[in-house]
């Protein structure tokens, strides 16, 4: 009959006491689990007593084999089904993109190039050989603007035109814009080499920050943002399932472009001759996140017959942004049901846009390392 040998028994015991002690818990309640009084567990990973089957089983099931192969580490955000990723896509890529613009709007080097494209009008006789104390031009600037009603009557007549730069050429100057600095005695500057209305895009995308994804914004302040909650995990066991598949024209990127297809407060500072020298291309902070490309499936059997789903969506298909860890975004479903795993995998296949069925070749790869294939008949 088989048995659970001293060792294999005293790694178990050991493997659940610290798993135990990572989630608070006692060896009191860890007894309680194996169906023994807490006071004997000092004596099982000691040896002086073995785990029964059931036993092994049972801290098996619930924390894995502490002997296990190679894995991968991630830092990921993790959801209990596929149906529940889906259902909080939307609210969470908003909390993604609010963290993200705001770490943005809170450089110095992008705060100063934001006010690099406006004057006070008293401060221009000043740059012409006055002797008199110059104003002083920071931020604060934009929070004058930002604060007048004006503003926002001016925004929402703005984001009901067509989107891209067309809206800030020209021949398409909002005069109440223009109306609005006057009033507050400012002129905006334009760059000699571009056709844009600089200033007014750039105040476009901030107020569309501050009035669609976070109205408490100030540049006095400094809130905690948060963005979505990312674990530290380790993935292991055999590989099942590994598929990409572009998603480029899918509705994934429906969510994320909260501000109009493709558009993105990074647009603003696209222009500025100076802009590459000073923050380079593809350094986290200057890449657009939650617009992708690519998604890639990878689904995990482990040794204890747990089923992993690893999706990552893909932000940039060159290769030189793929080590930029703000171009992708790790999502992993623990313990997919065994019974059910293939009806979850067919939903974010779907909801990815992915072209085609891929049951049967998962059925082969579980078949082959002694996993549950549904509907089949073992002989």
């Amino acid at each position: 009959m088989v048995t659970v040998s001293k060792e294999e028994s005293m790694l178990l015991i050991q493997h659940a006491i610290s798993a135990y002690l990572n989630e608070g818990k006692n060896q009191k309640e860890l007894g309680a689990l194996l169906g023994i009084d807490g006071s004997r567990i000092s004596e099982g990973k000691i040896g002086k007593w073995k785990l029964s089957l059931s036993q092994r089983q049972v801290i098996i099931d619930n924390y894995g084999y502490p002997r296990r192969g190679k894995g991968q580490y991630i830092k990921a955000e993790v959801y209990d089904t596929v149906t529940d990723f889906i259902n909080d896509y939307e609210e969470s890529s908003k909390r993604r993109l609010k963290r993200r613009l705001y770490e943005l709007l809170m450089r110095k080097d992008y705060q100063d190039l934001i006010i690099s494209y406006s004057k006070y009008k008293d401060e221009i006789s000043f740059d012409i050989g006055s002797k008199s104390e110059p104003l002083v031009r920071d931020i604060s600037i934009i929070e004058k603007v930002l604060s007048q009603l004006e503003a926002r009557t001016w925004y929402d007549s703005k984001k009901n035109l067509a989107y891209g730069h067309s809206r800030f050429k020209k021949d398409n100057c909002d005069d109440n814009f223009e109306q609005l600095l006057n009033n507050l005695g400012i002129i905006s500057l334009r760059n000699p080499m571009s056709k844009w209305h600089d200033f007014q895009e750039m105040m476009y995308r901030i107020a569309q920050f501050k009035f669609e994804l976070m109205p408490e914004f100030s540049f006095n302040n400094q809130d905690v943002v948060h963005s979505v909650e990312l674990k530290q995990l380790v993935i292991t066991g055999d590989k099942v399932l590994s598929l990409k598949g572009g998603c480029l024209n899918t509705g994934v990127n429906d969510a994320a472009d909260i501000f109009g297809p493709r558009e993105s407060l990074y647009n603003f500072i696209s222009y500025d001759p100076h802009y590459k020298q000073r923050i380079a291309l593809y350094t986290g902070i200057n890449c657009k996140p939650d617009h992708w490309y690519k998604v890639e499936l990878k689904l995990y059997l482990s040794e204890s017959m747990r089923y992993h789903l690893w999706i990552r969506l893909c932000g940039d298909s060159q290769k030189h942004c793929e080590e930029v860890a703000d171009l992708y975004r790790d999502i992993v479903i623990k313990d997919l049901c065994r019974i059910n795993y293939l009806k979850e995998i067919e939903t974010i296949r779907k909801w990815c846009g992915l072209p085609y069925d891929f049951n049967d070749a998962i059925k082969r790869e579980v078949a082959k390392v002694g996993g549950y294939v549904p509907g089949a008949e073992v002989l």
